[in-house]
């Protein structure tokens, strides 16, 4: 048996030795849903990394809106979001904003295709263990989804007083968030060491 603690209540839970895909676990103390059992959980969450790295590229290089107010024309980008706060002065929030919306999930998407990629014997045991302790602890603070929702409280209020278009770069970024939360959920904590403990029976 294996156990695992309910990131909600703390309640140590445990687990058959090989959970059946499309099983889901909840925690039997605070009944709060814990993870779902993927049947092809290594391939998914490769397709799903790489194409979110892919929109992710997008996402930076490409407008992201254009605001058209009294006659003056504004195009804000990803990148000049971080580099306008530091401007003019929220130098913190800047920080803020680059590392949840940009850096944190460009590194988890990256050590996830090196974790899975030493399934592969391209990578060895000691890295992936490495790549899964730094997953679990990032996957709390990449905030591409609570970024989106953010963005489009913003909209609401801003769509009285000047007109948006919206460019390649938000679209990208909507399909990232999506690809990145999807990502999370198939290659959650449970999942990480599934495959770690795999990649360790596999090199003895």
């Amino acid at each position: 048996m294996e156990r695992i603690a309910c990131r909600h209540c703390d309640n140590l839970i445990e687990l058959p030795k090989r959970v059946q895909p499309k099983q889901q676990v909840y925690c039997p103390r605070c009944h709060s849903f814990l993870f779902e059992q993927h049947r092809f959980g290594t391939q998914q969450s490769l397709a799903y990394s790489i194409s979110a790295l892919i929109l992710l590229l997008i996402a930076i290089w490409f407008p992201f809106l254009t605001l058209d107010a009294s006659g003056q024309t504004r195009t804000i980008s990803l990148s000049e979001a971080s580099l306008d706060l530091y401007l003019q002065g929220f130098w913190f929030l800047a920080i803020l904003v680059l590392m949840f919306i940009i850096v944190v999930p460009v590194l988890y998407l990256s050590l996830l295709t090196v974790l899975l990629m030493a399934r592969k014997r391209v990578f060895s045991y000691r890295v992936a263990v490495r790549c899964a302790k730094a997953l679990s602890y990032m996957t709390p603070w990449a905030m591409a989804d609570v970024f989106i929702v953010g963005v489009l409280v913003a909209l609401i209020k801003v769509i009285e007083l000047a007109d948006i278009i919206l460019g390649t770069s938000f679209w990208a970024y909507m399909a990232f968030a999506i690809m990145f939360v999807i990502t999370t959920q198939i290659a959650n904590c449970y999942q990480l060491w599934t495959w770690v403990e795999e990649i360790k029976l596999r090199d003895s």
